[in-house]
């Protein structure tokens, strides 16, 4: 007889899901302890100096740096972590102001619209400007505007006669009185100090500041600088 009972359908047995894929290291420690096959030379070499600089910026503590070392098997000798011996107000300033690079700055000389090539005598001040703004441990973008005010006052001053001028440094310098009072000739001073310091390792320094005369917001980012020079020196 044929059966006329509807087959009960054979369902498949379900198939055990895939294991997720491994997570993408994003860290030295991450990708060390995710390490599966040996690493050449250079690679150890890198993640090595990746462990130096998130020591050194605080991202990962000196036992985790540690043990990334001795995992990639790093010679004492070569990993560089010896106590940091400096002062809590220094670190503020490292982390908040860090001091850019020549190479950092962002310097426009030529006007907007001005396409023309830099001069040799441009390019040679250039080079100066970004060497001691590096030398005075401008962060970037105060240095970017250091640079920028200077240009700009420039233009301003550079017509006025010797009277002129010393008018102008008058008014300048009482704006500075009213901001800072009875301390302003202790700011000036430690600001001179910083300039005559930059001076003797580059010179040219002082005829970039002759450019704004006594400029009042010029010699304020002078002064505020200083502080942090002579503090990352105390």
């Amino acid at each position: 007889m044929i059966n006329t009972t509807p087959a009960v359908p054979t369902v498949p047995a379900p198939t055990a899901p895939a294991p997720p894929p491994a997570p993408i290291p994003t860290s030295p420690a991450s990708i060390v302890s995710g390490l599966q096959a040996e690493l050449t030379g250079a690679e150890a070499a890198k993640m090595a100096q990746w462990a130096r600089e998130d020591l050194i910026a605080e991202k990962i503590s000196q036992g985790q740096a540690e043990k990334i070392f001795d995992d990639l098997g790093v010679p004492l000798e070569q990993r560089g972590t010896e106590e940091d011996t400096r002062s809590d107000e220094q670190r503020l300033l490292d982390k908040h102001f860090p001091a850019a690079a020549p190479t950092d700055y962002l310097i426009r000389w030529n006007r907007p619209g001005d396409t023309a090539p830099m001069t040799t005598e441009l390019k040679q001040f250039d080079q100066s400007a970004r060497t001691w703004l590096s030398g005075a441990e401008f962060p970037r973008e105060l240095g970017n505007s250091l640079v920028s005010t200077i240009e700009r006052v420039a233009q301003q001053t550079k017509h006025m006669n010797a009277a002129e001028l010393e008018n102008y440094g008058l008014v300048e310098y009482e704006k500075l009185q009213k901001v800072y009072g009875e301390a302003l000739e202790d700011k000036l001073r430690a600001a001179g100090r910083m300039v005559e310091a930059l001076e003797t390792k580059t010179p040219g320094l002082k005829n970039i500041l002759k450019r704004v005369g006594d400029n009042a917001l010029v010699a304020s980012m002078l002064i505020g600088q200083s502080e942090r020079y002579w503090a990352r020196r105390r």
